[in-house]
């Protein structure tokens, strides 16, 4: 199991508050669905105790693409994984089903702009990323 940024969890926590919200691709699988509700679930219930980050991921429901609202759930999972291994590890075990549930060929690391079942446009000659994003099998690409 690979160590997991808030920032990733919250990528995927975006991806489901759009769900939430009416405004996610009707393309999520299902298995996916059930990984994100799983990880939304975990997150929702143990920010219960603090009403300042209940109050962050309720937002986030109300404008998933809002980047405040995006920064604010992370910093309150940054810290919650910080304090709380137990927490940090169940949080990374959930994001590995989501991965073999369908997410599981996109890697990002360091990222820069990133979206997972959603959209960032970047343009460029042939591949182009924010930072680190490697899409596949994770094999060199051809004449790289």
């Amino acid at each position: 199991m690979d160590t997991v940024s808030a920032a990733a969890i919250t990528s995927l926590l975006v991806s489901y508050g759009k769900h939430l919200a009416d405004i996610a691709s009707d393309t999520i699988d299902e298995g996916v669905k059930r990984g994100l509700r799983a990880l939304w679930e975990k997150v929702r219930s143990r920010f219960s105790g603090d009403e300042q980050a209940s109050g962050a991921l309720t937002r986030l429901v109300d404008q998933p693409e809002n980047q405040r609202r995006q920064a604010a759930v992370e910093d309150h999972l940054d810290e919650l994984m910080s304090a709380d291994s137990d927490f940090a590890a169940a949080l990374a075990e959930l994001v590995d089903q989501v991965k073999l549930a369908g997410y599981g060929t996109i890697q990002v690391r360091d990222a820069g702009a990133v979206a997972v079942g959603g959209n960032v446009s970047i343009k460029g000659t042939h591949h182009v990323a924010g930072r680190d994003v490697i899409i596949g099998t994770g094999e060199p690409a051809p004449g790289s």
